[in-house]
């Protein structure tokens, strides 16, 4: 006896699916025709959606950039934990707390150590142009490495020696490292160092470099030379920039986090790694016009290219009216026209979006490594880019073909 299956009912003959797929592809090819058959006007799309495709990428890119590199130092701090003042909006503001105010917290059960972190602003020498130029200083003790970086690991017993550093590899030009090289003497801060290393962090809006040094170096340099933002004397180790927390391996960090909470002077503020380096992020983001500079000039891109897709595709139509006509009096709907125009804006952003994202990640290259900033082409900016291009051509599309959706035929012929 048959038996009824209820997916049978849903299936179509092999005759209808031929003819879906003969529709799909005259829509495809009269789309692609179109497009082709005046092959400047195409060349024209695709340049004007690889430029608002690379202007998007480039005021994002700038975008995480600036976030990324400001935050680049932190990033490499070896804590599960941080402490800072609550006044400390922000890591660059030169807000410090007592030393001793981290001894409690190491009796906590699940805290492994406590590491002073020391921050400033000192001045460095390039020895060519003799011009001193900012430069961010980070100390702490090298017995105790603070930086998840195998370069300052393996120089922590150089580190300790008197009038040592380490500098970083991809500063801007102005301080000349480039011509430096293990063994040579610079001057920071009126001393006199001998450079014993290098890592690599790279520049940031806020400073252009950076050097590492032991906090004992760091004393005998600033306790007698003002420096960081408030131009301040550094004369003691006890006032401290940041407390670096490591957890014990296996130890619920929440619960290490509660109790630390309840022992925690009300003027210190304690964060994870992860949360404190978001902090510094939503500080900049927020707090500064750069986000909104750079939000502003994805928004000119996105308009820039509905704009310029718009007169394209507006001339496009104009130009093939009577083939829309001819269909229109076939028996298509105004509904079948309306897809074939849009087919053709995602053809458009499609064949524009790659160009787009080549050369963007080529300009990416060379500005990183000309100003040593964070450029990276990232999934998250590229899906974002992406759909922002689809929207742009669809949107062009759809503002362009609302002539087709009052065509009549009489009127053309």
């Amino acid at each position: 006896m048959y038996e009824f299956h209820p997916l049978a009912q849903k299936s179509l003959p092999l005759e209808d699916y031929l003819t879906m797929n003969r529709v799909w592809l005259f829509k495809t090819s009269l789309a692609w025709r179109n497009l082709i058959r005046n092959r400047k006007r195409f060349v024209a799309a695709i340049a004007a959606v690889t430029f608002a495709v690379f202007l998007m990428f480039s005021q994002l890119g700038f975008q995480n950039a600036f976030l990324d590199s400001s935050v680049a130092y932190l990033q490499i701090l070896d804590a599960d934990l941080i402490v800072s003042s609550q006044r400390r909006n922000v890591a660059i503001v030169a807000q410090t707390f007592d030393r001793s105010k981290l001894y409690p917290l190491e009796g906590i059960p699940g805290v492994a150590t406590t590491t002073p972190f020391y921050i400033t602003i000192g001045n460095w020498k390039n020895k060519q142009t003799r011009k001193g130029v900012p430069i961010r200083v980070v100390a702490f003790n090298p017995s105790r490495p603070a930086l998840q970086l195998d370069s300052v690991q393996s120089t922590a017993t150089a580190l300790q020696e008197e009038d040592t550093l380490l500098i970083d590899r991809r500063s801007r030009d102005e301080y000349g490292f480039q011509r430096l090289k293990t063994g040579d003497f610079g001057e920071l801060s009126n001393r006199q160092f001998q450079i014993v290393g290098e890592f690599e962090i790279g520049s940031d809006f806020v400073s252009f470099g950076n050097i590492i040094m032991s906090d004992l170096n760091f004393l005998r340099t600033f306790a007698n030379t003002p420096s960081g933002s408030k131009n301040e004397l550094r004369s003691t180790l006890e006032d401290v920039d940041l407390g670096l927390i490591k957890v014990t391996p296996g130890a619920d960090i929440d619960r290490v986090v509660a109790q630390l909470k309840t022992i925690l002077p009300i003027d210190l503020s304690l964060h994870t790694k992860k949360a404190f380096v978001q902090r510094e992020k939503d500080f900049f983001n927020n707090s500064s016009p750069i986000g909104f500079i750079f939000s502003l000039g994805t928004l000119i891109g996105f308009v820039v290219g509905v704009v310029v897709v718009y007169n394209i595709i507006y001339t496009d139509i104009q130009d093939n009216l009577p083939q829309y006509a001819t269909l229109r009096a076939m028996g298509y709907s105004s509904f079948y026209l309306l897809k074939t125009i849009f087919l053709q804006s995602v053809i458009i952003a499609l064949v524009g979006f790659f160009p787009g994202i080549i050369s963007s990640v080529l300009a990416y290259k060379l500005i990183s490594n000309a100003t040593g900033l964070l450029l990276q082409m990232k999934l998250n900016v590229s899906i974002v880019v992406f759909a922002l291009t689809v929207g742009m051509c669809v949107v062009s599309g759809f503002i362009a073909s609302r002539r087709l959706l009052k065509l009549d035929p009489a009127e053309i012929y």
